[in-house]
């Protein structure tokens, strides 16, 4: 039985033209740096206010000010074509109730971007079982990160909320990644699809609770103050790496790569609503006998990759956006050119407050996220309560089955599909 149904499909233009002068977007250097893949993620809501036409013009509203997500990616030329040519909004109805993120979403990963493509498509679906509805959001990753996307999903929720006469705050985002890294019009990604390959990636999340928190917390040495994606990240990391170690009947090297926010870690601090691909890769390297490990250890290598990064995003300013970046990527594109070598992705998304898009009809009770067409990465979201976090993680089918029997997995998280 199909589980989705396609009600409307169609694009929505920006309320105002964008003005001539932003008419081309050129990609950043970072932004080139960044896989062709899309981003999304699925906001569900207990209820269903049957107001489309709402999100409609709100999206439309906001539009103007986010011009690039309006226009269609000239490969050639490494830019954007900014003449409104619109955004994708489809409308859809799920009948059953074992519907996953990736069916609410209008886009897969794996999808890239062609010259008729929208960069920025939204799908709002009912869930017919239990009255609710999904709004799933799905963004070219070739000039938006995860932090936009909260921006973006900031704006578009406060200006629903506006416009059903309720208080909001209006967001006004910045596009300016390409002056300060200004684009070389080289793609460092393969145009294969990661799809194309023999490997079936499978996602599920896994809920580490407040509490199972706390109880890792309890066991750690008290004088070391690690966040709870710090932890939850070293608890995967540690299984992750035991798992390869197991599969290869040797411990291999690892590389534990952490996407980390350039926008607060600069001098002087960029807004914080910049949007494009502004994040550093923090590298922790651990040796081949990186599955002997111990928690801590690991936790403790991956916090010292993390201020090591902080620091460089703190120099920027004095030593030169482009030379900075170039030397921090530069470790990790040498290191990921071994095939000895067991690469390990986190990207945090739990300050990007996607439990807080409230559009007039309270806050999410879940988020979902898209699966990454990319094995071994894990994205972490606070969960609702605040307290806990939600990790999704992306494998092999073979990893997943063993990642889900690790002891250390099973004993502090509960798994989710």
């Amino acid at each position: 039985m199909k589980k989705i149904n396609i009600v409307r499909r169609k694009l929505i233009k920006p309320s105002t033209p964008t003005p001539q002068n932003l008419k081309n977007y050129k990609l950043s250097f970072k932004d080139e740096l960044s896989p062709p893949s899309n981003v999304g993620v699925v906001l569900f809501y207990r209820s269903n206010p049957k107001q489309a036409n709402v999100l409609e013009e709100s999206l439309s509203g906001i539009l103007p000010r986010f011009y690039p997500l309006a226009g269609r990616y000239i490969k050639e030329d490494f830019s954007v074509d900014c003449v409104d040519q619109g955004a994708e909004f489809v409308e859809a109805v799920a009948d059953a109730d074992d519907v996953e993120a990736d069916d609410l979403l209008p886009r897969q990963g794996d999808r890239f971007a062609g010259p008729t493509d929208a960069l920025l498509s939204v799908q709002i679906t009912e869930l017919v079982k239990c009255g609710g509805l999904a709004v799933g959001v799905s963004v070219s990753h070739r000039i938006f990160d995860a932090s936009s996307i909260g921006t973006f999903i900031a704006a578009w929720s406060n200006a629903s909320k506006i416009l059903r006469g309720e208080e909001g705050i209006i967001v006004v985002p910045t596009f300016d990644p390409h002056l300060l890294f200004p684009g070389k019009k080289r793609s460092y990604f393969s145009e294969t699809k990661p799809s194309e390959t023999t490997t079936t990636i499978v996602s599920k999340r896994f809920s580490f609770k407040k509490e199972s928190i706390k109880n890792l917390r309890s066991k750690l040495n008290p004088k070391e103050t690690f966040s709870k994606v710090r932890l939850v990240s070293a608890v995967i990391a540690k299984a992750l790496i035991r798992i390869d170690a197991t599969k290869h009947s040797r411990p291999r090297p690892s590389l534990i790569i952490q996407a980390v926010d350039m926008r607060p870690r600069t001098a002087p601090p960029l807004p914080k609503h910049s949007c494009g691909n502004l994040a550093l890769h923090a590298v922790a390297k651990c040796p081949h006998g990186a599955a002997g490990l111990g928690l801590e250890e690991i936790a403790c290598v991956m916090s010292d990759a993390i201020e090591k990064t902080a620091s460089d995003c703190d120099k920027l300013a004095s030593r030169g956006y482009e030379e900075v970046v170039i030397e921090a990527e530069a470790g990790l594109i040498e290191g990921l050119k071994s095939s000895e070598v067991n690469d390990l992705w986190f990207s945090d998304w739990s300050r990007f407050g996607l439990y807080d898009a409230d559009f007039g009809w309270g806050k999410p009770v879940s988020v979902g996220m898209a699966r990454v067409p990319y094995e071994r990465v894990t994205v972490l979201v606070n969960d609702r309560d605040g307290g806990g976090i939600e990790a999704w993680v992306h494998l092999s089918l073979d990893d997943m089955v063993c990642f889900e029997e690790d002891d250390e997995i099973k004993f502090y998280s509960t798994p989710n599909i």
